[in-house]
């Protein structure tokens, strides 16, 4: 075993087993991430220790155990990516390892790769390796530069893997991308804890109003469900931290924030949780069934609880664990026509 220590743009410098190939559920499997350094000291994890994984929920690889526990790793005093120094948090009895360097370029290139995902911004184009070399040429050393590119057209057309017509391109995505929304705007600045769904509920709660969004208080945020007391206040001090504010004024500029409606029936499901399982026959995918019930109002868990509403399965049948569980539970299962029934 190695390890590798991967910095983040939260600052979040997380250690990576590295280990000789095996074969995990069919897959080939050389990479384990350990998530934070509490971890690395229970395993007490060495160069060279030999160890058995496993594959989390069939999908993301784990360490089991150390079978040789020589506990000789080191806890890196500098930052992989800018050299910087280091601290240790304990955060809930948890220890983590922090690059302390604001100017940390893993910090910004994370941030801008967030930022034009498909999610977020969506600017097709810009991959984190040519991100990388645009911040590393000075080009971009805030968000708003992205849409500031134009200036650098003589550069950028000389560099490797680009050409007129790439940087064409590239710039018809970014024009493309000054359209958005107050949601996906939310999410593509990288507010700790801040994922797709939970911006969905913030602004919807908010009216999909900007300023309210950005103005909000920790105690309105905790009414709203799924957000906690923790979230409500990483929330609420990104938003007064005059960086912050500075980068999302300098956007503002750049970006149009489109006005999302909100029609009597994006209330039809409201209040009612979901949970979807099996094959979908008239949507794309079980993704696309989530869509329509967030932008209808609902809500979608991954798994069955007393709290389920419904259960959208085509197969009534299937001895899967969420039909069980839906049935124990005397949660109706619908099938996807019963579903688009209710939307009408």
């Amino acid at each position: 075993t190695e390890i590798e220590w991967s910095a983040s743009r939260t600052g979040l410098i997380n250690p990576v087993a590295i280990f000789e190939p095996v074969e995990l559920e069919g897959t080939t499997v050389s990479r384990a991430s350990l998530h934070n350094v509490s971890i690395v000291e229970s395993l007490q994890l060495g160069i060279g220790d030999t160890i058995t994984v496993y594959k989390a929920n069939m999908i993301i690889p784990q360490v089991a155990e150390n079978l040789t526990c020589s506990n000789q790793v080191e806890i890196p005093c500098h930052c992989p990516v800018c050299g910087g120094q280091t601290t240790i948090k304990n955060e809930n009895g948890v220890k983590s390892l922090y690059c302390t360097n604001d100017a940390c370029l893993a910090k910004k290139v994370k941030a801008f790769t967030h930022f034009v995902s498909r999610d977020a911004i969506n600017i097709d184009g810009l991959s984190e390796a040519t991100l990388e070399k645009f911040i590393a040429k000075g080009m971009l050393t805030e968000l708003a530069d992205i849409f500031r590119l134009e200036r650098y057209k003589n550069e950028i057309v000389e560099m490797e893997g680009f050409g007129e017509k790439s940087f064409g391109n590239l710039m018809d995505a970014v024009e493309k991308s000054r359209k958005t929304d107050v949601v996906h705007f939310l999410y593509s600045l990288g507010v700790p804890n801040i994922g797709l769904s939970n911006a969905k509920l913030i602004c919807k709660e908010l009216d999909f109003d900007w300023e309210r969004v950005r103005q909000v208080k920790a105690e309105e945020l905790t009414q709203i469900q799924g957000v906690g007391e923790v979230i409500a206040k990483q929330f609420v001090e990104f938003f007064q931290m005059e960086e912050n504010n500075r980068m999302i004024d300098e956007l503002l500029k750049e970006v149009e924030l489109e006005k999302i409606e909100v029609s009597e029936s994006a209330q039809k499901l409201s209040g009612l949780t979901f949970v979807i399982t099996g094959s979908v026959e008239h949507f794309a995918n079980r993704n696309e069934v989530k869509a329509v019930i967030e932008e209808q109002g609902g809500k979608v868990t991954g798994s069955v609880t007393s709290k389920t509403n419904y259960l959208i399965n085509n197969d009534n049948m299937s001895a899967s664990s969420k039909n069980k569980k839906a049935k124990e539970l005397g949660i109706p299962i619908i099938t996807e026509e019963e579903f688009m029934e209710m939307l009408k």
